[in-house]
């Protein structure tokens, strides 16, 4: 049997379209041709279990983290599949929220390696790595006999290997504008992949959109016979809110959820869990007694754990890590900052990936920082150069931006710099909120 460095090693020999080059719309690799072989090579491991299939721009791996945590609380075994991983690769395939340990990670590849290398082999293309931390997941989970899997989308929805799986319910949270060459230039285009998670027949809830991008889901959710559930905004209120978490009141198309607690900072986040609480309502309402789901879904609320999302860490420096990448999600990001951080300079960290629009997140943190280092959580040519970020900002007005390439050093210079007063903000993907939390770590 492979050693766990090994089988994590032996993965990351494989094509990593999460870190490599935009493949655009490729048709030899963005298709569903390998991950349907090498399912069907493993028995189909993903039909052995009931799914909830999450796609979106914002928000999926929090809401799906949330579901899960509902599920397990309400007494479920429940896997989660997300991506990518902050510090460890086993962060993307839990049970009742433990990552899968060493040994599993290890035999589960182990098994599988031969089915790999059989279907790389073939007509359609060497598989991806993402492609078999899919495998990887299904495989443990039906290994496991879990009752429910959560699998968050890993980009698009139509074509991702994830839409392989036949779901119970699917979810749809909020869409903007991401992966252009790849999903299309427009919402609408975007929202046209993201409908691919839609199924004939299941229902799905949708997140708040933009009109450009509700009417395709309707569209879609009509043409195939699927049961649309709204959020919507105006049932959500917001009743307080600390660095702790906050309580909100949620009226979903069944009940009046009052004063429920969640902890995580950011409306976004309530968004998240309205979303949530819509999708597993459904499904607790078809399995346990009505009056239950109320109580079940409060509880696992209040359980949630969340890594490297408007997450504090208590140094000499308070130090916020976020994984915002959109100027949408750094729009949510600066809000919160204001509504719940008091500081005297605010030192922002940030490395952003190349399909990212550079101008329009630089005018909001150029606004909201007093100092930016500008940085890289790798260095390949999927991710802007420092010196790039701070070339395309330097016609803003900023009292202080520099360019320190490495990550870790560029964390050490901020802590360095920063007096008690002031706020450090880490930054601009989940690649470079995981090198701060190692960084963080390390440093305990």
């Amino acid at each position: 049997m492979l050693s766990y460095e090994a089988a994590a090693s032996y993965i990351q020999t494989f094509l990593n379209t999460e870190k490599s080059p935009d493949f655009s719309r490729d048709a030899r690799r963005y298709n569903l041709d390998r991950i349907t072989q090498l399912l069907d090579k493993l028995g189909n491991p993903h039909q052995h279990f009931k799914i909830i299939h999450i796609a979106g721009s914002k928000g999926k791996g929090t809401t799906a983290t949330i579901i899960a945590s509902i599920l397990t609380h309400a007494g479920y075994q429940t896997g989660l599949f997300t991506s990518p991983h902050f510090i460890s690769p086993r962060e993307r395939c839990q049970i009742d929220a433990k990552m899968i340990s060493e040994a599993d990670f290890s035999r589960c590849l182990t098994l599988i390696k031969p089915a790999i290398e059989s279907v790389s082999t073939n007509s359609f293309g060497e598989i991806s790595f993402f492609e078999i931390y899919t495998a990887l997941a299904f495989f443990y989970f039906a290994d496991q006999q879990v009752d429910f899997a959560v699998v968050e989308v890993g980009l698009g929805g139509r074509l991702d290997a994830t839409n392989i799986v036949d779901p119970i319910i699917s979810v749809i949270t909020q869409i903007s504008l991401e992966h252009t060459r790849i999903l299309g230039e427009t919402l609408k285009e975007i929202a046209g992949e993201k409908a691919g998670v839609i199924k004939t027949n299941r229902s799905v809830v949708i997140a708040p959109q933009p009109m450009q991008v509700q009417s395709v889901f309707e569209k879609t959710s009509a043409n195939r016979g699927a049961a649309a559930c709204w959020v919507s905004l105006k049932h959500i209120k917001r009743n307080s809110q600390s660095l702790s978490g906050q309580f909100f009141d949620f009226q979903s198309e069944n009940q009046l959820y009052k004063n429920l607690f969640i902890p995580l900072i950011g409306e976004h986040q309530l968004i998240n869990a309205a979303v949530a609480i819509c999708c597993v309502e459904q499904i607790l309402m078809k399995m346990v007694v009505v009056d239950l789901v109320h109580a079940l879904i409060s509880e696992g609320l209040k359980k949630v754990k969340l890594t490297g999302r408007l997450q504090v860490v208590e140094r000499k420096t308070k130090i916020l890590i976020d994984s915002a990448h959109s100027p949408a999600s750094f729009e949510a990001l600066w809000k919160t900052i204001q509504e719940l951080f008091c500081y005297n300079r605010l030192i922002v960290v940030i490395g952003l990936m190349r399909d990212k629009n550079l101008k329009a997140i630089g005018e909001i943190m150029i606004s909201a920082a007093d100092e930016i280092i500008a940085t890289q959580a790798f260095n390949n040519p999927r991710v802007y150069q420092a010196e790039e970020i701070v070339q395309a900002w330097s016609d803003f007005s900023i009292k202080s931006i520099c360019a320190i390439p490495s990550a870790h050093e560029a964390l050490q210079v901020a802590q360095s710099t920063a007096r008690k007063s002031d706020l450090i903000c880490v930054t601009g993907s989940i690649y470079l909120a995981g090198e701060a939390l190692k960084l963080l770590q390390q440093s305990q």
